[in-house]
């Protein structure tokens, strides 16, 4: 599978690590319109852990315009890694030429850009999808397993958490600007509200609070509660702090027989209680073989290979998910709880 990607920022490098690590893959190009991101010799600063080894990228071309790139070079799968403001024209672009398109998260800024992206997809007969990676997590697949196949009993209660310094290491400070990044609502809190609906589909009821500090001009940190009739109770936590602080991304799950905590701040990461009588956690059991980034990628990849639709992340449940940020946002400034 030839393999261009356009944007080396910190994903683009990151992205570029694990092309380079999968067999059947073969990264051929990449695009940035800054000359020091196409270097070979260095990968750009990132607020996630994993195998971050430097990219031999000696071999690859290189291109200054992704325009050109998209054009010229006849690959199997465009990787979209560009500034949120960026994704939809560029994938639509790439898509147009008969491209498959991978794109990092969010979808994009705005609705209607989604569903241009979906239609261009489908008028061309190529593949969309969308790099939610919390779907290919492995801890968060063993709690969707767990949820899937009952053996805890139903869930009756989630908490999920996701919060960390302001990243102030972008390209023009772009995550700061809402304009081009949407802030920390749609930058940030997008990978639990996208997880949960992957993993519970769209609440009957959502009501959220957040606050602005001043630092991003729009709502740095909030709270989101999706709300399941006679289901689970989910409450979402996600924020950029004014300070720069770890980066932690949690869960808490509740189930009729059991309690599942992951955090990265303990040993095992994935602890797993289902004792009625001692406070006794052991460690869950999941392949972790492969970090997120690897398992979206290689996905991806076989889907195109087999021409068959990337059912555990299509381009229309990462738009619902857009949607419901959408939702939040409103529940926000009105004050009100909505209804999905």
């Amino acid at each position: 599978m030839n393999v261009a990607i356009v944007g080396m920022g910190g994903m683009g490098w990151f992205h570029a690590s694990k092309y380079l690590q999968m067999p059947g893959a073969n990264l051929v190009a990449i695009a940035d319109i800054t000359p020091d991101r196409l270097s070979a010799e260095r990968t750009v600063q990132i607020n996630i852990a994993g195998d971050t080894r430097p990219a031999d990228l000696s071999a690859v071309r290189r291109y200054a315009d992704a325009s050109r790139l998209i054009a010229e070079e006849n690959v199997d799968v465009v990787d979209i890694c560009l500034p949120t403001y960026l994704h939809a024209s560029y994938a639509v672009e790439a898509l147009r030429r008969g491209r498959n398109v991978l794109c990092e998260k969010p979808m994009a800024l705005a609705l209607p850009d989604a569903g241009r992206m979906i239609e261009a997809a489908g008028q061309v007969g190529k593949m969309l999808m969308i790099a939610q990676c919390v779907r290919f997590w492995p801890e968060y697949r063993f709690l969707r397993d767990c949820v899937r196949d009952g053996r805890f009993g139903r869930l009756l209660s989630l908490n999920l958490t996701r919060i960390g310094g302001r990243p102030i290491w972008s390209w023009q400070n772009w995550f700061l600007d809402p304009a081009r990044s949407g802030g920390p609502m749609q930058d940030l809190h997008i990978h639990d509200v996208d997880f949960v609906n992957y993993l519970l589909g769209k609440p009957d009821r959502l009501y959220c609070t957040a606050r602005k500090s001043g630092a991003t001009g729009t709502y740095d940190v909030m709270h989101t509660v999706f709300d399941y009739a006679g289901g689970a109770q989910v409450h979402l936590h996600a924020g950029w702090s004014n300070v720069q602080m770890p980066f932690v991304a949690s869960y808490d799950a509740w189930f009729e027989r059991g309690f599942i905590r992951c955090d990265p701040r303990i040993t095992p990461l994935v602890q797993v209680f289902d004792d009625m009588k001692k406070a006794a956690g052991r460690p869950a059991e999941f392949d972790g073989a492969h970090d997120a980034y690897y398992n979206e990628i290689a996905y991806f990849l076989d889907c195109v290979r087999e021409n068959r639709a990337p059912a555990e992340c299509p381009p229309e449940s990462a738009r619902d998910s857009l949607g419901l940020l959408a939702k939040a946002l409103e529940s926000v400034e009105t004050g009100q709880v909505v209804m999905p």
